[in-house]
């Protein structure tokens, strides 16, 4: 018959088989996915839907895969591609962007696309490149090379050239010794000017940029490198100017009056003329007139009166006046 012994090592043996055994129930998928989507809707956790309605990311999972998607596409992603490669709603990326940005100040958004850090800084190495073989870029021209706002390339693309060479201006970027270059072209185009001529005309003709060479001829005229008048894009040559200014003085001193239009005509002004040449005279309305003349004219006048007699002051005058 069984002993004590017995019974206790069926009891040890039953113990042990229930202590391999399991108590976990198996769901069916629907019922996980049930539970799943509970959980999301209370907020106990946080999930992203995949679209192919298997599998849910963490956040933390998604943030990887868009930086993934970011570096893939060699740093520069369009928004609207990443919900076609990682298989997540374009909402759910947006946010995802958003809050990777927030924390990373590498990461770039402009409109629907995301760049790195590293992406711009290529694309400033490019540039720095071109420019050094070039000498001088349209920003325009970067701006559809790389199909970036041109406001863009200057805020935050330019600013990330290494070399101090590098000078920005609104349209264009050069180097320093390419603006040496310039300036060297400008002096000589301005001082083979025997006329009044426009910047723009200048540069069309040299093929220089007007921008450049507008910053040129100013600094050239104010150091007084080169002798004449820039007003507002028109140069007018010293040689020019005193050349005309002969022909207003020899007028002058032949007839004793200088017509405002004539003065304009040969491009001096009447009364810069007047101050310059410090003449005696009258002005009047649209003429300057000589002492001289007026005192003549005033001597006959005052005889005829004297005389109780009278004159005819026209002939007195030039029939101009």
């Amino acid at each position: 018959p069984p002993t004590i012994m017995d019974a206790i090592r069926e009891l040890q043996r039953q113990l042990m088989a229930a202590q391999q055994g399991t108590n976990v129930r198996k769901f069916s998928e629907r019922n996980c996915i049930d539970l799943v989507q509970k959980l999301i809707a209370t907020d106990q956790i946080k999930l992203f839907h995949t679209s192919s309605g298997k599998e849910y990311l963490t956040p933390e999972q998604l943030d990887k895969e868009i930086l993934d998607a970011l570096e893939a596409a060699g740093g520069r992603v369009s928004l609207t591609d990443l919900p076609n490669e990682i298989g997540v709603t374009l909402e759910h990326c947006e946010a995802r962007v958003e809050s990777l940005r927030k924390r990373d100040s590498s990461l770039h958004r402009l409109h629907s696309e995301l760049f790195s850090q590293q992406y711009l800084q290529a694309v400033a190495q490019e540039i720095e490149e071109a420019l050094e073989e070039a000498g001088s870029l349209a920003v325009a021209d970067l701006a559809s090379r790389y199909n970036l706002p041109a406001d863009y390339i200057r805020t935050s693309v330019l600013v990330l050239l290494s070399s101090g060479d590098a000078v920005v201006r609104q349209n264009t970027i050069h180097t320093s010794s390419f603006a040496a270059r310039v300036e060297r072209r400008t002096l000589g185009a301005l001082r083979g000017c025997t006329q009044p001529v426009t910047l723009t005309q200048l540069a069309q003709r040299h093929g220089l940029d007007g921008e450049m060479l507008a910053a040129a001829a100013q600094k050239l005229v104010r150091d007084e490198v080169v002798l004449g008048k820039l007003q507002g894009v028109t140069f007018t040559p010293k040689a020019f100017t005193e050349a005309q200014s002969g022909k207003v003085d020899s007028f002058f001193d032949a007839n004793g009056y200088l017509t405002a239009a004539l003065a304009k005509s040969s491009n001096v002004t009447l009364k810069e003329w007047v101050q310059s040449k410090q003449a005696a005279g009258y002005n009047l309305r649209t003429a300057f007139v000589a002492s001289h003349l007026v005192d003549t004219a005033l001597a006959s006048i005052s005889d005829a009166l004297n005389s109780e007699s009278w004159i005819d002051v026209q002939p007195l005058l030039p029939p101009a006046l």
